[in-house]
């Protein structure tokens, strides 16, 4: 009897412990961080919350795209991720519209998280008052990144000016190397036109064009000088540029076989996974100009659930997100800066450092480009086609549409051209993915 009793009691804490085990604080994590140094802060991310007694269980997708179709795909098969990547979009919004992701507020008071987060952010972060969703790390698209091996075998030093950007660019394509890295897809190209719109007309004017919608803020010359500098850049770069992926594109720069990339502080994180060395190994600039910092964020959202495991899973990795030291360790691997203004920065590198002070300074953060009043993407779809695709003459002299600006400004309309000739092309809408503050 004696001997009963005691296997009883030890299959019954046997049972006890694996009902523990399955009812741990698990995660379905839908995302697309899949490049070196995104995948290093994921799992900087993922590691700590394992190491709170969390169970993970990753579910990774080629994009941003990819991501969100299959998320939502299971949201209305009723099987839910835990957790999604995304960015702070209209399909977020969409989202929690439709109440299908989890409201934070309680978190958010417990921790004390809206004073920690700058405004800028926070507001993005926020459905009809209601927390939605939590950054991760703060990045800028307006960053000039170089090769100092290149640099230094052509007696270049760092360019202060749009002016001397381009006369390092001359210089390096008179000695047959390729001036500008850029990955020829559409959102790459996009971007380098609204880092040159920022860095032209600076953060006041930005504004007035992308956040206010200003009709006037249209007819300003500003725009006409960055389309010029735009169709400019496209003459120096690579003929393999169409199609190239971003992170390929750096590892030009990173292998010395291109001077110059305008890219996002993500790019940052590339190198560093490639055990390279900013001041030594590589330079870091915002696009040189007028200063603004054009700031984005990738952030998790949470889509509501039933079941008690994956909802304690949700509390757990939302408090691991928002932990100091998980900030400070997705910033040292993937680029960003912290999203939280309390982490210890001190131990950024420089690259990072010139990123922490911009966003500290009053009126340079701007909001990146896309949607950036937080209008329905329609909206935002129309107000670009109204400032950008104005149509005129061409390099060559042919028409391409009704006289309406001057004919040095040498533009073609997005529906004659899906990428970017010698000439110049205004690209398809940029994918959503890395766009959405």
């Amino acid at each position: 009897m004696k001997f009963k009793y005691v296997s009883s009691t030890v299959a019954l804490v046997g049972l006890l412990a694996a009902s523990t085990a399955a009812f741990g604080q698990t995660v379905d994590v839908q995302q697309y961080w899949t490049s070196a140094s995104e995948s290093k802060a994921m799992h900087a991310i993922a590691d700590e919350f394992k190491a709170r007694g969390g169970k993970w269980i990753d579910s990774p997708s080629a994009d941003f795209d990819a991501a969100l179709a299959a998320a939502t795909s299971r949201i209305a098969g009723g099987e839910p991720p835990t957790a999604l990547l995304m960015t702070p979009n209209s399909a977020m919004r969409d989202l929690a519209g439709a109440g299908s992701l989890r409201n934070l507020n309680d978190l958010a008071t417990e921790g004390g998280w809206q004073k920690q987060i700058p405004e800028i952010v926070w507001n993005k972060l926020n459905v009809d008052g209601n927390l939605v969703a939590l950054p991760v790390g703060i990045h800028a698209d307006n960053w000039l990144y170089y090769s100092k091996e290149v640099f230094s075998k052509y007696g270049i030093e760092e360019p202060k000016s749009l002016d001397e950007m381009f006369a390092v660019a001359d210089k390096l394509k008179a000695a047959g190397v390729t001036a500008f890295a850029v990955g020829g897809e559409p959102w790459q190209e996009a971007m380098i036109l609204w880092d040159l719109i920022l860095a032209v007309g600076g953060p006041e004017y930005y504004n007035q064009l992308v956040v206010k919608r200003d009709p006037e803020a249209m007819k300003s010359p500003v725009v006409e000088q960055a389309f010029e500098m735009y169709r400019r850049i496209s003459t120096y770069v690579d003929p393999s540029s169409p199609g190239r992926s971003w992170n390929d594109t750096t590892n030009m720069i990173i292998n010395g076989k291109a001077g110059m990339q305008l890219m996002g502080d993500w790019a940052r994180g590339e190198f560093i996974a490639a055990g390279k060395k900013p001041g030594e190994d590589f330079g870091c600039m915002i696009v040189p100009g007028k200063l603004g910092y054009q700031i984005l964020v990738d952030v998790f959202v949470f889509p509501q659930n039933t079941d008690e495991d994956r909802v304690s899973g949700q509390t757990l990795l939302a408090k691991t997100i928002m932990d100091t030291k998980v900030e400070a360790k997705i910033a040292e691997v993937k680029g960003s800066i912290p999203s939280r203004l309390d982490v210890d920065t001190s131990s950024l590198d420089a690259c990072a450092a010139k990123g922490v002070e911009a966003l500290a300074t009053p009126g340079v953060a701007v909001r990146f480009h896309r949607c950036a009043a937080g209008r329905p993407r329609r909206s935002c779809k129309r107000y670009r086609n109204a400032v950008l695709d104005r149509p005129v003459n061409d390099a060559e002299g042919g028409r391409r549409g009704p006289d309406i600006a001057p004919a040095e400004r040498v533009i073609v309309t997005r529906a004659s051209a899906r990428r970017w000739p010698a000439t110049i092309a205004w690209p398809a809408s940029p994918p959503v993915g890395r766009h959405g503050l």
